[in-house]
């Protein structure tokens, strides 16, 4: 298992370029995606409305809230309680509800699965469906006491997170792909994914293609159970702009299978 140095190494700065052909001209178009994983106190659970806020702060004059809020949110600061408003819509609530109702939030938890245990029932449940996306989550696999938080949004509860996350993303047009899962710690598992498609932010609009690293913590106490849940990620403000303004000229997204993972192997 990678010690949390080796760990921390990957995260301060690993770079993909893809090359991609683009289907707009019929011709190959090389394209270079950026991507960088960085982790630091500061930018620790950087939160989507540095995505979101590029363009909605344009469109709609207020910093955009969390994906993840619902139910038991506590806001940090007076302007992402009114900007919350904008998330929620008597459609996208009512959707939320009838596409969840079949996940059972009072499952018997999965106690005493070793953390490498843990993370292969992570990935393919993942795998299967992205609930980081669609918000169909696992309860099983995650405490009473599981937390969400950002700079500006905290939350308990896996029904609370997986709410907001269903709400948050239009369903059927916003896409959650994972590259790799492992674990990177003795509480600590990795999930590296791919993000990008339509938000519910006022008339909705796209996140360009992007990659997030999700840090789960586990508890002993709690029988190896998921506690806490943070996101981290680099959003370029500029590109995302230029990504919705000009969308004759988006890149094809390249296959998943060529993003490669970043986390160390383990011995």
């Amino acid at each position: 298992m990678p010690n949390d140095d080796e760990l921390s190494a990957v995260h301060r700065r690993t770079r993909e370029n893809i090359t991609s052909s683009s289907p707009l001209h019929g011709d190959s178009k090389d394209t270079s995606y950026d991507v960088i994983f960085v982790q630091d106190d500061k930018s620790d659970l950087a939160g989507r409305r540095e995505i979101v806020g590029a363009f909605g702060l344009a469109a709609l004059g207020a910093m955009l809230p969390s994906p993840a809020r619902a139910g038991e949110e506590q806001y940090k600061d007076v302007t992402t309680k009114i900007s919350s408003k904008l998330l929620t819509s008597a459609e996208t609530a009512a959707e939320s509800a009838d596409a969840l109702a079949s996940v059972n939030w009072a499952a018997p938890k999965v106690t005493g699965l070793s953390t490498e245990a843990m993370a292969k029932r992570i990935d393919a449940g993942l795998r299967r469906e992205c609930w980081f996306v669609t918000g169909r989550s696992m309860p099983e696999l995650f405490a009473g006491s599981f937390s969400f938080s950002d700079p500006q949004v905290s939350l308990n509860g896996i029904e609370e997170y997986s709410r907001g996350v269903r709400s948050f993303y239009k369903q059927g047009t916003a896409v959650g792909e994972i590259v790799c899962t492992a674990a990177t710690a003795s509480d600590t598992i990795t999930v590296i994914w791919r993000n990008y498609g339509t938000v519910n932010i006022g008339p909705g609009f796209d996140l360009a293609p992007y990659i997030v690293t999700t840090t789960l913590k586990t508890s002993a106490e709690d029988g190896g159970l998921i506690v806490k849940q943070e996101d981290a990620f680099v959003a370029d403000n500029a590109a995302l702009i230029k990504y919705n303004l000009f969308k004759s000229q988006r890149p094809a997204v390249p296959p998943i299978s060529s993003v490669a993972c970043p986390l160390p192997r383990e011995a």
